[in-house]
C-alpha cells in the first residue's frame, strides 16, 4: 500500500492543543494565595462578630469582660485601699458586695472578678497575668470551693484566654498533665475568643432554644464534694497558699482565702494549712453547719444564705485588713 495513505491517516493536533496555554507556576501560586488569604478574612471576620456580639448577647460573657477590664487596672490610689475579689461561682453567688462594702471602710474598693468553673490553676496563673498586666490591689482575696483549690484541673480554653500568659501555657500544661493536643489548643484559645468560649457559644444557642437546657447542664456540672482526709488537706493545700501568698507578697498584696459554706469538708485542716503557710484563712461558716435550706442547689447559697454569710465575712476580713495594715 502507498506510503501516501499511511501519510494521510496521522493524526494531526487539534485546534485545541495547538491554542493550549503552557502551565506556568505563577497562576497556581495566585490560586493558593487567594484561597488562604479568603480562610484569613472571614477567620478575622467570625473572630470580629464574637468579640463585638458575644458580651452583647450573652450576660455572662459581659460580666466577665467587664469585670476583666476593671480588675487589671485596679490600683490602691483609685480611693485609698482596694481589694481584688477572685473566684468562681461561690463567690458571684455567696457573696454580696453591697453588704460585704458596708462592713468595711468607706475607703476600701472592692473589685470582682469571677469566673465560673476555675480552679486553684486557673488563679494562680490568672494572678500572674492580671499582675504583668498592672493590676495592684492591697489585698487580694480568693473564693473558690475547697475541692477546687485541691483540684490539678482548670477551665482549659476559657482561661487560657483571659487568664493564662502564653509564656506559662506550658507551666499550665505540665501541671494540669495535659497532653499535646490539649496544650495547642491552649495557645490557640490564647489569642482567639470564638475558639476560647465555643462551648460557651454553643451553650448560649442551645439555652436560647432550649431553656430547659441551662438547668440540665447546671446539675451535670454541681457535683458532691470529694471526700479528702484531713492529712490530704493539709498536704495539698499548704504548699498552695504559700506560693499564693508569696506572689501577691512580691506585688505588695496580702493574700486571703475565703472557704464559702457547704457539705463534708475539713475546714479546720485547711485553716491549719493556712497557718502553717503564713496565709490568712478565713471560715465565717464551718461545714456542714448549715443546712439545706440555705442553699438554692446543695452548692450554691440562697439570696438569704448569701446575705447571711456576708454578714459573718465582713466582720473577720475587716480584721485581717487591720492586722495587714499594723504590720506594714
Amino acid at each position: 500500500m502507498p506510503s501516501s495513505i499511511f501519510n494521510s491517516k496521522k493524526r494531526h493536533p487539534s485546534t485545541t492543543e495547538h491554542e493550549r496555554l503552557p502551565h506556568h507556576p505563577y497562576i497556581g501560586s495566585m490560586y493558593v494565595i487567594t484561597i488562604l488569604a479568603t480562610v484569613l478574612v472571614c477567620i478575622a471576620g467570625i473572630e470580629a462578630t464574637t468579640r463585638f456580639a458575644f458580651a452583647r448577647l450573652s450576660r455572662i460573657e459581659g460580666r466577665i469582660r467587664t469585670e476583666y477590664n476593671f480588675a487589671r487596672r485596679l490600683s490602691p490610689t483609685q480611693s485609698g485601699r482596694s481589694i481584688l475579689l477572685i473566684g468562681d461561682s461561690l463567690l458571684l453567688e455567696d457573696v454580696e458586695l453591697n453588704i460585704l462594702a458596708q462592713a468595711l471602710p468607706a475607703d476600701v474598693h472592692l473589685q470582682r472578678f469571677s469566673i465560673e468553673q476555675t480552679s486553684y490553676l486557673d488563679w494562680l496563673y490568672g494572678l500572674r497575668r492580671l499582675f504583668a498586666e498592672g493590676t495592684r490591689p492591697s489585698t487580694v482575696l480568693l473564693c473558690i470551693g475547697p475541692n477546687s483549690f485541691m483540684s490539678n484541673g482548670t477551665r482549659g480554653d476559657y482561661s487560657a484566654f483571659y487568664l493564662f500568659q502564653s509564656r506559662d501555657i506550658p507551666s499550665v500544661a505540665k501541671a494540669a498533665h495535659y497532653d499535646l493536643t490539649t496544650t495547642s489548643s491552649l495557645y490557640f484559645s490564647h489569642y482567639s475568643l470564638f475558639y476560647a468560649g465555643r462551648s460557651g457559644l454553643r451553650n448560649f444557642v442551645l439555652t436560647k432554644a432550649v431553656p430547659p437546657y441551662s438547668t440540665l447542664m447546671h446539675k451535670l456540672l454541681t457535683r458532691a464534694a470529694t471526700p479528702y482526709s484531713p492529712d490530704e488537706v493539709l498536704r495539698i493545700c499548704q504548699p498552695r497558699f504559700e506560693e499564693l501568698r508569696r506572689l501577691c507578697a512580691a506585688y505588695s498584696a496580702h493574700f486571703v482565702y475565703v472557704v464559702p459554706p457547704g457539705f463534708g469538708f475539713h475546714d479546720d485542716a485547711m485553716a491549719e494549712a493556712g497557718s502553717r503557710a503564713g496565709t490568712s484563712v478565713l471560715v465565717p461558716v464551718c461545714n456542714d453547719a448549715w443546712g439545706q435550706e440555705k442553699f438554692r442547689d446543695g452548692f450554691h447559697l440562697n439570696e438569704a444564705g448569701a446575705r447571711e454569710f456576708t454578714r459573718m465575712l465582713g466582720p473577720r476580713l475587716n480584721a485581717v485588713l487591720q492586722s495587714s495594715e499594723a504590720a506594714r
